[in-house]
């Protein structure tokens, strides 16, 4: 991890950094917040708090009992039922 970064950054940072090198493409399933929780060794609060900052980015896109998703264009029509979202 980067020294330096507050924990939740740093999840933030790989999540980015794997949707950059297209590990990540939109409309993949990202791991659960615990399974990102004990790859990272840090509490799901931890976890909780990265994702909800990609979310309110747009970087992601989380559905409640469904699973947290990488965002993209045709990805947010679907689950705002065609508005256009920005």
């Amino acid at each position: 991890m980067k020294k330096g970064l507050p924990l939740y950054r740093e999840i933030q940072y790989q999540i980015k950094r794997q949707i950059e090198l297209g590990n990540l493409r939109p409309g993949d399933r990202i791991p659960s917040e615990k399974e990102l929780a004990e790859r990272f060794y840090v509490s799901l609060i931890t976890v909780k708090n990265a994702l909800t900052g990609l979310a309110d980015d747009g970087t992601l896109i989380r559905i409640q009992g469904k699973g947290t998703f990488v965002a993209g264009e045709s990805l947010m029509r679907f689950f705002t039922g065609g508005a256009n979202v920005k």
